[in-house]
C-alpha cells in the first residue's frame, strides 16, 4: 500500500490543486508536495485534515486496491 499515492489520487480525482490543500493545512505547496511523494509517514492529524478537506473518510486513503473505478464510485457515493 501506498498512503501517499492514494491521497495524491482522490486530491487529484476531485479535481484539486496542490496548493490550495496546501493553503488549507496553513503549509507551503512545496511541504504539501513531499506529503504525496516521499515515502515519509504522514502525520495522523495531518492525514485527518487532508481527509476534510477532499471530503472523504480517512480510511480511504489505506485501500490498498485503490483504482480509478473505486474512487469515483466512493466520490459518487459521498455526494
Amino acid at each position: 500500500m501506498n498512503l501517499q499515492n492514494n491521497v495524491k489520487k482522490i486530491r487529484q480525482a476531485k479535481g484539486v490543486k496542490q496548493k490550495s490543500v496546501a493553503e488549507f493545512l496553513n503549509i507551503s505547496q512545496m511541504r504539501y508536495s513531499r506529503i504525496e511523494n516521499t515515502n515519509k509517514s504522514i502525520d495522523p492529524i495531518m492525514l485527518e485534515k487532508i481527509a476534510k478537506f477532499l471530503d472523504v473518510d480517512v480510511s480511504i486513503f489505506f485501500d490498498d486496491k485503490l483504482t480509478e473505478s473505486v474512487i469515483s464510485k466512493y466520490l459518487l457515493s459521498t455526494s
